[in-house]
């Protein structure tokens, strides 16, 4: 299957679908860059070329590797730097950019979105939005194969998307939407097979093979007396209800094995610390409040998501909009916060994070 490319001045070129090979080493992080470059997306022969939407950029993967070991039969172009962590010249690293991964869509002439991009913790899973498919695919790295986990999207239906999420061990993708039509795609990639749930519109995290998924039913603002304003609702993937409460907008991150929730909170007030609250995922009852040491300079906290049970990823934001002082692994039983040495201070703008590392 080919697809058409559209420039500026309305010529066409075929070019063959991108079939990647089987890739070993796992995704470390992927970024994208501060610039957007926006073009007219690929499109298929058939539809009204007045209608496409335009797609910004691409998605670069980090990925680390020893040279030599594993097979990497992507069928992209990619450098190779090694000499990498504590010098040894078998440690190598790559940054490979994925082209067929928006960043971002240009929704109208001056509203740009940001489009997630996905990784599992162990790096070997990704979910994107495809620009030659115009669909959300899942992608299996070690077996080369691509599936899609969305039906195509429009403008419309991008600018209703909340959330983009994948179970641990890359079993089940999911992907929600708001709007007139709140709804919740769950993927089985084994089967290709995607079930519906209607009402939800965001995941808050997958447990492994989706036992257990996190999930909201108001994504707007809504008024006190909205019954499901902030109410946490814990499913499990055939989506039956399993627990219930009401929460903030700031619970997010479900863990690998279900059973937690977290929320990083400020204190009011000058001088006032930031928390990691941990949460028990069916009831909302806060089993730990761990007071952030990330530095002993300000700044302020972002989560990331969860390295395993053990482990949850912030980023230490500074004070001024736009700085960074890097990435820490906070152990959620005793709050000890450890820099994850081998990540930037900043990995750009709506950072997705794979494998990574805690280094003492």
């Amino acid at each position: 299957m080919g697809f058409l490319y559209f420039n500026r001045h309305g010529e066409s070129k075929a070019i063959p679908e991108w079939q990647p090979g089987p890739f070993d080493p796992p995704v470390q992080y992927a970024s994208i860059p501060e610039v957007s470059d926006c073009r007219d997306r690929l499109t298929d022969a058939t539809e009204d070329t007045k209608a496409k939407l335009v797609l910004c950029s691409e998605w670069t993967l980090h990925v680390n590797y020893k040279k030599g070991q594993g097979r990497q039969e992507l069928d992209l172009p990619y450098g190779m730097g090694c000499a990498g962590f504590k010098n040894d010249e078998d440690d190598c690293s790559s940054d490979i950019q994925l082209f067929d991964a928006a960043s971002k869509v240009q929704i109208d002439g001056s509203y740009r979105q940001g489009v997630p991009l996905r990784i599992t913790p162990d790096g070997h899973f990704i979910s994107y939005f495809s620009k030659s498919w115009m669909r959300y695919v899942g992608w299996d790295l070690r077996a080369g194969q691509r599936k899609a986990i969305s039906p195509r999207l429009d403008a419309k239906a991008l600018n209703d998307l909340q959330s983009v999420n994948i179970s641990p061990d890359g079993r089940f993708f999911t992907v929600a939407f708001s709007g007139a039509q709140p709804r919740l795609l769950v993927t089985d990639f084994t089967t290709g097979q995607t079930s519906t749930l209607p009402g939800f519109c965001r995941v808050l995290g997958l447990s492994q093979a989706a036992a257990v998924i996190a999930a909201k039913r108001a994504c707007t603002d809504i008024g006190e007396d909205e019954p499901n304003g902030d109410t946490i609702t814990i499913l499990n993937r055939q989506g039956l209800v399993t627990g219930e409460w009401k929460g903030g907008d700031s619970v997010d991150d479900l863990s690998p094995d279900g059973r937690l929730l977290v929320e990083v909170l400020a204190s009011v007030g000058e001088g006032g610390k930031e928390h990691l609250v941990i949460r028990e995922a069916k009831t909302g009852k806060v089993v730990r409040t761990l007071t952030l040491r990330l530095l002993s300079e300000p700044s302020d906290a972002i989560g990331y998501g969860w390295i395993d049970n053990d482990e949850y990823i912030l980023q230490a934001e500074t004070p001024e909009p736009g700085g960074s002082f890097g990435y820490y692994g906070v152990n959620i039983r005793t709050g000890k916060s450890v820099r994850i040495r081998d990540l930037a201070l900043s990995l750009g703008e709506k950072a997705s994070l794979g494998k990574v590392r805690i280094k003492n």
